[in-house]
């Protein structure tokens, strides 16, 4: 066997090896996030569990509830819908946050998915896009030694505290790149706080593409111009969307019972202004 034919044989071992590592997201971390969706009413605050599975190479973030309305979506039994159980399954997968995000470390790459109707969409941007400055500031959380940071990132200031103790370069939503993972971090303005719950190594740990297939890629703008088309009028978006193989979906609501619900959303969207992302 030639020398070449045994590089590439290597080559092909290692991605695959290097691959099935990222498959496996063998950690999770649990955040609570507290946050203030209402600009006109910051006396007021919600608060929802996030969920981070990750390895030394990649991870992916989501809501709890997203993961668990996932769960529900693949395993499906025809004989639990609309029993209390089922109920009780769609009342914790109710979810502000229906975003994923998507690190894969070795290529420096973060994506930002979402789903609309059948299509799965994402936009990438760097990982090391958030500068740091280490502060010289420690503290302690839930047993683990901690030290300070802060960064600008997206229109806000943050505040963040990580721990070398737990070798993860990793944190909630997009933040990453300190060295260790990231416990605490919230803005300046306390509308956002994300607060560590918990760290367990998984038992049988999550298998996950990063990147996922059946995600497209598309510029940023698209897909938060897509978003936004949809959240201020669902039905139009439904009935004009034109799925694989010509898959169509016609929802019947005309007249006044459309003006009501139409006015019902844009006065839910109003109370959604300050999103976490605010340049």
């Amino acid at each position: 066997m030639s020398n070449k034919i045994i590089f590439i044989l290597g080559v092909l071992v290692f991605n695959f090896f290097q691959l099935q590592a990222q498959n496996e997201l063998n950690y999770r971390v649990s955040y609570k996030l507290t946050y203030k969706l209402d600009s006109t009413d910051l006396e007021s605050s919600k608060s929802e569990i996030m969920w981070l599975f990750a390895n030394n190479e990649s991870s992916l973030f989501l809501s709890r509830g997203a993961a668990l309305k996932d769960s529900m979506s693949v395993n499906v039994n025809v004989a639990d819908i609309g029993s209390e159980r089922w109920k009780s399954k769609m009342v914790a997968s109710k979810t502000d946050f229906k975003y994923k995000i998507f690190k894969n470390k070795s290529e420096n790459k973060l994506g930002y998915g979402i789903k609309l109707m059948d299509d799965k969409l994402y936009y990438s941007q760097d990982i090391d896009k958030i500068q740091w400055e280490i502060q010289t500031e420690a503290k302690e959380i839930s047993g683990y030694q901690v030290q300070k940071a802060t960064t600008s990132f997206a229109g806000r200031d943050y505040t963040a505290w990580f721990t070398p103790e737990i070798p993860l370069s990793d944190g909630p939503y997009k933040f990453a790149g300190l060295p260790g993972l990231i416990l605490e971090i919230q803005d300046t303005e306390a509308e956002y706080i994300f607060e560590f719950t918990g760290f367990e190594e998984l038992a049988d740990p999550l298998e996950y593409q990063i990147f996922p297939e059946g995600y497209k890629e598309v510029k940023k703008k698209e897909l938060l111009d897509l978003l936004a088309t949809y959240q201020k009028d669902p039905i139009s978006y439904i009935n004009n969307y034109v799925g694989a193989g010509g898959k169509t979906v016609s929802i019947k609501i005309v007249g006044d019972d459309k003006k009501d619900y139409l006015k019902k959303q844009h006065e839910k969207l109003a109370k959604k202004n300050n999103p976490i992302e605010l340049q």
